[in-house]
């Protein structure tokens, strides 16, 4: 009885042994895969959340004709008067597809959409705004909040304009 291969209980144990192998290997290839997907995604959102409040800024903070003072038209829209009493208009959209914020800096150009990460998939809503004025010291602050299915911790874009 000297012959030579294999036994079917030998064929069965290192296929068994393989998949486990694999079964391990695929389950540490899609960990890996989330997590990247949900930093590129946060990323994203951040880089959304800076770029958007340093475009608002740069317009609000135009040092030759400055804002002098805002005011809440609605929940969703706000304007911002300068010293030549021009009009800047912030509103935040709240629609299915289009999450965000439309800032137009004079009364006849049509404003931008700025669009949070995610909006056009649903994994986008608005949450709420914190409109506060202090007339005395003349500040105006506005926090603007989303949430995003993925995250834990709202999208927040603050502005303070004094």
């Amino acid at each position: 009885m000297n012959k030579q291969g294999f036994t079917t209980v030998e064929l069965i144990l290192t296929m068994v042994l393989v998949m486990i192998i694999m079964a391990t290997i695929t389950n540490v290839t899609y960990t890996y895969r989330d997590r990247s997907t949900y930093e590129e995604l946060k990323t994203e959102v951040t880089d959304y959340k800076n770029t958007t409040t340093k475009i608002i800024y740069d317009a609000l903070l135009d040092t030759t004709d400055r804002v002098i003072r805002m005011e809440k038209i609605s929940d969703l829209e706000y304007k911002f008067y300068t010293e030549s009493n021009q009009e800047k208009t912030l509103t935040i959209l709240d629609e299915s597809s289009k999450v965000g914020i439309n800032f137009q800096e004079d009364t006849t150009l049509l404003g931008v959409d700025y669009l949070v990460p995610g909006s056009d998939d649903s994994l986008v809503s608005f949450e709420g705004v914190d409109y506060q004025e202090d007339l005395e010291n003349n500040i105006y602050s506005l926090d603007i909040a989303f949430s995003h299915r993925n995250f834990e911790d709202f999208i927040r874009i603050h502005l303070v304009i004094s």
